[in-house]
């Protein structure tokens, strides 16, 4: 029926059935039911509110602040409630929202993020944002940054407990190799990740002892023991900062304590040695640490950033020229970024050389966000 038509039908509609239609009252609407409308109105005002008070991370626990990562002279950081933030000599800039991540990692191939069950890739350069990859299983994702530009997705599924691992290509998305068939969630130490770990060139290896559900593993290169026999190291007792590798190491079966510290360097160094303190950085053969004990110590809190040579075992505080409170921190060569877990500010400081030797700190900027 053509729009015209319709108008003819109206238009030759009887008088009678007009008239009869004037008569009819129209019903009265409830007092009550404009009172609905609202509410309803405010319930969709307030779920709205609280996912995006979600997805703004304000229901997460959590520090404030924590160490970001340093891409060749740019710093990446998070700042709670607000997002990914790029810090360089001459500009800070939020480039990513809280909104629409869910954990971010960032190297020389891009920044990666993921939000439910797919993975995007941010172009440090012109920061287009683009998704590379969607399961279509499972109930959401993790992933970790490979070599070769690659990422290693980590799918799970929370109702039917399981997880498996594919290799991805950085770029396109490309599934590459299914690096973990589906392991339950009481088997997670079976995860590719938590057996191969990467530091430059060296591929470190986790070869069970015994039954895997002990979690107990010696880690080898090339085939061979870094380990005397009767050592071991857990699938979770690891830590890597500035392209150094870190177990905690327990000495005999029955240990229930690490004892020791087995430290991996990037160029083949490799070291034992007993546990005191946990290293946050490095330059070179250098560790960095902070040492809260010390009375002797510079800062605010009485805390401050000393140095070990692990040549020559000797120790040595970096001095300071502006007071402040030391926690956690990351560097390269150049910089130190610190941070502590109960406020925002994130501090960079200028390293001081006497030769090869790292002996002070001058502050760049107390707060790089404002």
């Amino acid at each position: 029926m053509k729009a015209n038509d319709l108008l003819d039908m109206i238009g030759n509609a009887d008088d009678s059935i007009i008239a009869e239609a004037k008569k009819r009252k129209r019903p009265a609407i409830p007092r009550w039911s404009k009172w609905v409308a609202v509410a309803a109105c405010l319930c969709l005002v307030a779920v709205g509110s609280i996912n995006t008070l979600l997805r703004f991370d304000y229901f997460k626990a959590g520090c404030s602040a924590m160490p970001g990562t340093i891409v060749g002279n740019e710093y990446y950081y998070n700042v709670r409630h607000s997002g990914v933030w790029r810090y360089s000599s001459n500009s800070t800039d939020r480039i990513l929202s809280a909104y629409w991540e869910e954990g971010w990692l960032v190297n020389e191939s891009g920044l990666y993020y993921k939000n439910g069950k797919s993975l995007y890739r941010m172009d440090l350069k012109t920061l287009d944002k683009e998704k590379i990859y969607s399961s279509t299983e499972g109930t959401h994702i993790g992933f970790d940054l490979s070599d070769h530009g690659n990422v290693i997705v980590t799918v799970y599924d929370k109702n039917e407990q399981y997880a498996y691992q594919v290799l991805i290509d950085g770029k396109t998305g490309g599934v590459l190799e299914q690096l973990t068939d589906r392991v339950s969630y009481s088997d997670l130490e079976q995860l590719y990740t938590n057996q191969h770990y990467r530091i430059g060139e060296r591929q470190i290896v986790l070869v069970p002892i015994a039954d895997v559900t002990d979690d107990k593993y010696m880690p080898t290169e090339n085939g061979n023991a870094l380990l005397p026999e009767g050592s071991w190291v857990g699938s979770y007792s690891y830590d890597i900062c500035d392209e150094v590798l870190y177990f905690g190491v327990c000495n005999g079966s029955d240990a229930k304590e690490e004892s020791e510290t087995l430290i991996i360097f990037a160029d083949g160094y490799t070291i034992l040695r007993p546990q005191d303190f946990r290293y946050s950085g490095a330059i070179g053969h250098i560790l960095l640490y902070v040492d809260n004990e010390n009375p002797e110590n510079y800062g605010s809190n009485g805390a401050g950033i000393w140095c070990y040579d692990s040549d020559s075992e000797e120790r040595w505080q970096l001095k300071i020229d502006a007071d402040c409170e030391f926690y956690e921190f990351v560097n390269n060569d150049m910089t130190l970024y610190s941070c502590v877990p109960w406020n925002h500010d994130q501090t960079a400081w200028k390293i001081v050389y006497e030769g090869n030797r790292p002996v002070s700190l001058q502050l760049i900027d107390n707060n790089i966000t404002e």
